[in-house]
């Protein structure tokens, strides 16, 4: 049993790997439905880890093109997914990213998150503003939780029970203090870096040059395909270091 993550779904070429055009995206849903496999909510995916034909699908960063097309085919395949919001963007553009500030690509404004969430999408916290939570003081990483929190909290009427830290970076100072606010568990972005107390689950980031096969071997239970696909999630993840290094210069990522 395993946890996908996608980012960005838009059919227009975009800088980096985030993004997965939704074209492939319907294929590649509906050839893991065709294998046998079953999507599962969060709530379900946590309750029993121990299935290997069941996938839990997640959407980081909280992007417009999730709601223009994501959502329907998640609709019409009936496939549960959370989506992880950085609300201090909640309608703006994603310049705390240097690619999404150059292509002006936006983030879901509170309408489309009423209306997702209203169908039965769920919401989770991405930090407030999207910001590496290991760089924080105390004081930074409590607002950064508990602000993102209540916000969602407030927007959508539901409690907000998961965090997806932004970059997928965490440590232990992270995993307390997520806990202290409130937040049930953790997810993260590589399966090298483990949760000492099982509170962070590790998933398998989606990237733009994976295909139905890499993902499928995303979700084998060991051999030597599915820990090419561990290390090669690593390894691109790594290079969120460059958006991280940005966002200490940028005064705009901080709270206000």
């Amino acid at each position: 049993m395993a946890i996908l993550t996608f980012h960005n779904t838009d059919p227009k070429p975009q800088i980096g790997l985030n993004n997965y055009h939704p074209k492939r995206l319907e294929n590649v849903l509906e050839n893991l439905i065709n294998a046998g496999y079953e999507f599962v909510g969060i709530d379900d995916y946590l309750d029993n880890t121990d299935n290997p034909r069941k996938i839990s699908l997640t959407f980081d960063d909280g992007y417009e093109t999730f709601h223009t097309y994501a959502f329907p085919i998640l609709t019409r395949l009936e496939i549960p997914a959370i989506v992880f919001i950085p609300p201090a963007f909640i309608g703006r553009r994603a310049d705390w990213d240097y690619a999404g500030g150059i292509q002006n690509t936006r983030h879901l404004d509170e309408k489309q998150i009423r209306q997702i969430t209203a169908t039965g999408i769920s919401i989770g916290s991405h930090g407030y503003s999207h910001i590496n939570l290991p760089n924080l003081p105390e004081r930074m990483l409590g607002i950064q939780l508990e602000r993102s929190k209540k916000h969602l909290e407030d927007l959508t009427g539901r409690e907000i029970k998961y965090i997806s830290y932004p970059f997928g970076r965490f440590d232990d100072r992270i995993e307390l203090a997520a806990a202290k606010c409130g937040y049930r568990n953790g997810f993260s972005l590589s399966y090298l870096k483990t949760s000492r107390n099982h509170f962070t689950h590790p998933r398998f980031c989606v990237y733009t040059l994976d295909t139905t096969f890499s993902i499928m071997k995303k979700l084998d239970r060991g051999g030597v395909f599915n820990y090419v696909e561990r290390v090669k999630g690593a390894v691109l993840n790594s290079y969120a270091a460059m958006t991280i290094a940005l966002g200490r210069f940028r005064s705009r990522n901080l709270p206000v």
